[in-house]
């Protein structure tokens, strides 16, 4: 993990003689967060735990044709990789 400063600085100058110039400067600091842990310093960490799909339940309208029903469950095991037997389809009235 890290501790981010951004800044951006803008600054228009015109002199008597009607030039004009513009400076535009952008800093950037990025340090590294330290935790202590029995007294040493360690690197703060951030781990993202994705939650597993036990199950999925559908809704639809025209679900009662079965292939419908069919189409239905062979999208969604596509896309969330859950079997078949945990897929379950109503029709939605």
């Amino acid at each position: 993990m890290y501790n981010e400063n951004n800044s951006t600085s803008h600054t228009s100058e015109t002199d008597s003689a009607g030039g004009s110039r513009t400076v535009q400067e952008e800093t950037q600091k990025k340090e590294v967060i330290f935790t202590d842990e029995n007294g040493s310093n360690v690197p703060a960490t951030q781990t993202v735990v994705n939650p597993k799909i036990e199950g999925v339940v559908v809704t639809a309208e025209g679900a009662s044709d079965v292939n419908v029903k069919a189409n239905i469950i062979s999208a969604v095991e596509a896309v969330t990789g859950v079997p078949t037997h945990k897929v379950q389809v109503f029709s939605m009235n």
